[in-house]
């Protein structure tokens, strides 16, 4: 990216941002999601002020069937479960609302929004659900799902987590409507589809990703693809990305 568009990005006036919200979902393509970020000058976070979904509040649809399966699937009666970045919509939720399974959900979220969700959960839900604002707070050994709902487009880091969770032996990892492609490497853009916020997203190579999971001993056992061509992109064809739902399963105990 030229050096005069990242001025241009750094400076332009929020009524033209607005604007181009209007057509398009995302803007700007990067090759690092440092560069992205360089020029993210807009983010705006009111996810803390949200309530607190419990299971009479959700309906169980779309990619959130998936989590109650998996659930199910497992044939136990109690189940812990991480559910990363799962911010006021937790899957504890869904699978209370459609199981009777006994399940444990520790939920990763920064401090700041920890802090006050915490005092919004309902008292019949908060022996179940746990808050933490660092995979390093955890108070357990193990998982049997690790869940990233439409949130792991989101961490730079994503590698180091994935192979610091993978140390807690989960059986299944979910991730959900989360952006892919078939091309070989990751590329970066610009989410501006949230009001008052513009910051980096990652458009995940499904090649480049099956290969971190595998290296990490878990191999991909459920793959499908939706919304082609649905969210626009000035830079990308919006035929060539997509949204994807994916299990990995642990192959190595």
């Amino acid at each position: 990216m030229g050096y005069v568009k990242k001025i241009f990005l750094l400076f332009v006036p929020p009524i033209f941002i607005k604007l181009f919200k209007r057509r398009y979902q995302y803007m700007s393509k990067f090759e690092t999601y440092q560069s992205a970020q360089n020029v993210s000058n807009i983010y705006k976070d009111k996810k803390a002020s949200e309530k607190f979904l419990g299971p009479d509040n959700i309906e169980v649809s779309g990619r959130f069937n998936l989590i109650p399966l998996l659930v199910l699937s497992l044939n136990k009666k109690k189940i812990k479960i991480l559910d990363y970045g799962g911010g006021a919509n937790p899957v504890y939720s869904y699978i209370k609302n459609s199981t009777n399974i006994n399940v444990k959900t520790y939920v990763v979220e920064p401090e700041n929004f920890c802090k006050i969700i915490k005092n919004k959960i309902p008292k019949k839900h908060k022996k179940f659900i746990n808050y933490v604002s660092s995979i390093d707070k955890l108070n357990t050994t193990s998982f049997d799902i690790v869940c990233f709902n439409s949130s792991m487009q989101y961490l730079e880091n994503y590698e180091s987590i994935i192979k610091k969770l993978s140390k807690f032996k989960p059986v299944y990892y979910l991730i959900t409507r989360t952006n892919f492609h078939m091309g070989k490497k990751n590329y970066y853009a610009l989410e501006c589809g949230i009001k008052d916020s513009l910051h980096p997203y990652i458009f995940f190579s499904v090649h480049q990703f099956t290969k971190l999971m595998k290296s990490n001993s878990y191999n991909l056992i459920f793959s499908n693809k939706y919304n082609i061509n649905r969210y626009k992109h000035k830079s990308i064809d919006g035929r060539t990305f997509f949204h994807k739902d994916m299990i990995f399963k642990r192959f190595k105990n």
